[in-house]
């Protein structure tokens, strides 16, 4: 069994700090140094886009699922690095949300943040002091795009391939928006983000009843 363990929501860090500073990060990410790959020898996590169904908000919790959740559980585990690949970054903000296995979110009008009080597959988390995270969850369901979605009407019926969006930011780091796919979805080859970052494509290993997937993230350093 997995023994990473969550802190509080009662850290120093403050959240409203996170979310004021990460506004930049909504229409998709900053860039890191172009001399990062070549002095490092690891590169940091690829950004992705944020999606219509964000919302401000969300509780503190790592299980984003109850038990009377429709789905196959899934528990999702790994740390956040610096740029270096190897220093760990306790504290770091880990913010998730994702549709459940029918592919629907709790919001109905893609873009409203703000549509009900209700959050549901949803939920925010402090990386522990080795920089370790863990989620719990059900896989997700996909979906087609909706129609009439500003900078989205291209791609209008087009069907996502299933996913979990990730939100993860500290205070000397880059913040990372990002898109946690699947192995064997076979939606991923023809989606227009999925499709250009393998990198972001997990397995997901069966241990009885649960489905197990780890996944690192490596954050720039900010200048």
């Amino acid at each position: 069994m997995d023994k990473h363990r969550i802190p509080a929501a009662g850290r120093s860090i403050s959240r409203r700090l996170f979310l004021r500073d990460s506004a930049v990060v909504l229409g998709g990410g900053l860039l890191a140094h172009p001399l990062f790959a070549a002095t490092q020898g690891c590169r940091p996590t690829d950004g992705d886009i944020l999606g219509p169904y964000y919302r401000f908000g969300v509780p503190f919790q790592a299980r984003l699922a109850g038990p009377e959740e429709p789905g196959e559980r899934l528990i999702v585990t790994g740390t956040v690095f610096s740029e270096d690949c190897k220093t760990p970054l306790p504290g770091a903000l880990v913010e998730v949300w994702q549709a459940n296995s029918a592919g629907l979110y709790d919001t109905e009008k893609p873009g409203n943040f703000t549509e009900n009080e209700r959050f549901h597959l949803r939920g925010m988390l402090y990386t522990d002091e080795q920089g370790r995270y863990r989620i719990e969850t059900v896989v997700p369901g996909r979906y087609p795009i909706p129609p009439n979605l500003p900078g989205l009407e291209k791609y209008a019926g087009m069907t996502r391939p299933a996913h979990i969006h990730f939100r993860v930011m500290e205070s000397l780091h880059v913040p990372l928006t990002m898109q946690l796919y699947f192995k064997g979805d076979p939606f991923i080859a023809k989606d227009p983000w999925a499709g250009e970052k393998p990198s972001n494509v997990i397995t997901l290993e069966q241990d009885g009843k649960l489905r197990r997937g780890v996944y690192d993230f490596v954050l720039a350093r900010g200048f």
